[in-house]
């Protein structure tokens, strides 16, 4: 509730400034970019699930989607730490370990950083050709494969997590390479559907199309991997926003380009609070007619 009252609260305080937004790009661009987002967000949950069952806890598909939309939420509160301890704390009534969850959530983040990087190289030629400077990204994308060559660096990730969070000290067994591999593939693919959002909003506002594809996906790949490393504020705001503009500035100016930073924010907001009640809505109401379709047969 918490969380649910500081989002509408936000969304509230810039309402004016969204509607004059949605009248640029028109309702139906709005919504398609909304709809891609939401849709971009599932691959990060079964990539999640995936790496937590090569850790060792197999979570139902009920389960696992409550803990992961409940603490996955928690992102838009001040500071990077709650949807680790989030994670911990549902931990507690499955029986599961704290540290293993919390750890997985952490593995997951750190994977769909190097997912990240390696999408933000679609946007690279069109950035270069805009910027030489563009070309000192090179040495970032390059160190950022780094953990799928040496998968041990997600030992020290659950071993940080363990500590932090303060639950059990005997070292929890690393997925293999292949297990690595296909969660990184699932958040290359989360990537790439998200960032079509912003190409949406971008050729609605008279960008080249072949210029918002580019930038669109990889520039939102690279501006959410800089959110990511914001641990202070909520959801990585502000860093996200300010990468956005400087990659989305080789394709659009003035207004449109604030419109554009603006409106993708709003709408990742808004698509994450639906996606999250809509699914939360989904498992309530098959948990209350399960009771009911059992006393039916019996």
């Amino acid at each position: 509730m918490l969380v649910l009252g500081f989002l509408g609260y936000q969304l509230w305080r810039v309402r004016h400034g969204v509607a004059d937004s949605l009248r640029l790009v028109g309702w139906s661009n709005a919504l398609l970019a909304a709809g891609l987002t939401a849709i971009g967000g599932a691959p990060g949950f079964f990539g999640w699930r995936i790496l937590l069952a090569g850790l060792g806890t197999r979570l139902p598909l009920p389960v696992a989607a409550r803990v992961f939309f409940l603490a996955g939420i928690t992102r838009y509160l001040p500071g990077g730490v709650w949807p680790a301890v989030a994670h911990a704390a549902m931990a507690r009534p499955l029986g599961e370990p704290s540290a293993r969850l919390a750890g997985a959530f952490v593995a997951s983040q750190g994977l769909a950083v190097v997912a990240g990087m390696a999408v933000g190289l679609i946007a690279l030629p069109w950035l270069v050709a805009a910027d030489a400077i563009w070309w000192l990204l090179l040495p970032v994308f390059a160190g950022a494969l780094v953990p799928l060559v040496a998968p041990q660096l997600f030992g020290r990730l659950l071993g940080v997590a363990q500590r932090v969070l303060r639950r059990g000290s005997a070292p929890i067994g690393l997925p293999g390479r292949r297990t690595l591999l296909a969660v990184t593939g699932l958040m290359v693919l989360g990537w790439l559907t998200a960032g079509l959002h912003v190409t949406v909003l971008a050729v609605a506002l008279g960008a080249p199309p072949a210029g918002a594809l580019s930038v669109g996906i990889g520039g939102f790949a690279l501006a959410t991997v800089a959110g990511i490393f914001s641990l202070v504020m909520p959801s990585g705001l502000g860093p996200r926003e300010a990468v956005l503009g400087l990659t989305l500035a080789t394709l659009l100016t003035g207004p449109g380009l604030i419109t554009l930073v603006a409106l993708s924010r709003v709408l990742m907001t808004v698509a994450d609070v639906v996606s999250t009640g809509v699914v939360l809505g989904l498992l309530s109401w098959n948990a209350r007619r399960a009771p009911i379709t059992e006393g039916v047969s019996s």
